[in-house]
């Protein structure tokens, strides 16, 4: 790299909007398989209305964290679903990008359950969005979930698990 172009991205990334998430990518509205593999290269911030769907209308990307590694709890947006779901993912044999834009564009729209969420679910896996983050309206890619029986999902751990004494 050039002293030339480190200046100038330098200059690039001085120009960006911060937000909750860190900086704002604007440029990737309406192109989510961009903005999921941009979020994947920097691993901060967040790309507003990478996502668009009728039925659902805009949706963020944010790069957000896993979960709390003592907890299990606590994490969110694509880092999140590709660090504590990426293994589900990858057996069904896709690439985690595509799988999740799968599930966005086709999965059923569910609106039932809990207050500011929107599911979008294949027979297998589910995606959450969130309708509002700490009190104020905004429509974020947030988790997903493995709908599969433990069984199938993780059959060693089924066996484990039958073995355990019931408490």
């Amino acid at each position: 790299m050039h002293l030339c172009d480190s200046i100038t991205k330098t200059k690039k990334m001085e120009e960006l909007q911060q937000g909750a998430f860190g900086p704002i990518y604007t440029q990737f509205e309406s192109k989510p398989k961009e903005a999921m593999t941009h979020l994947c290269n920097v691993k901060d911030g967040e790309c507003p209305k990478a996502f668009y769907r009728e039925d659902v209308g805009f949706v963020d990307f944010v790069w957000g964290k896993p979960n709390d590694k003592t907890t299990g709890k606590g994490g969110f947006g694509l880092s999140h679903i590709l660090t504590d779901h990426g293994d589900e993912i990858k057996d069904f044999n896709i690439d985690p990008i595509d799988f999740i834009l799968m599930i966005m564009n086709f999965g059923k729209l569910n609106t039932e359950g809990k207050k500011n969420r929107i599911y979008l679910e294949g027979k297998e896996f589910r995606l959450i969005v969130t309708t509002e983050w700490y009190g104020k309206s905004k429509q974020l890619l947030l988790t997903a979930f493995d709908l599969r029986p433990i069984s199938r999902k993780n059959p060693q751990r089924a066996k484990e698990m039958k073995k355990a004494p019931k408490r």
